[in-house]
């Protein structure tokens, strides 16, 4: 269960810091993003971190 909430942690903080990044960016270039590449990157960010909590020692 511990796993789960931190796999589901990671992808909050994943969402978010995508999100943070893009609201950085000029207005031109945030129109520009398309939405599948703001859903893309958060979906590899949560994978990266599913498997890095996966690996962790117990």
């Amino acid at each position: 269960m511990t796993r789960l909430l931190l796999g589901v942690g990671g992808c909050a903080v994943a969402f978010l810091l995508v999100l943070g990044l893009i609201s950085l960016l000029p207005p031109t270039v945030q129109d520009a993003v398309p939405d599948s590449v703001l859903g893309g990157a958060v979906l590899v960010l949560g994978l990266a971190g599913a498997l890095r909590a996966a690996r962790r020692p117990r």
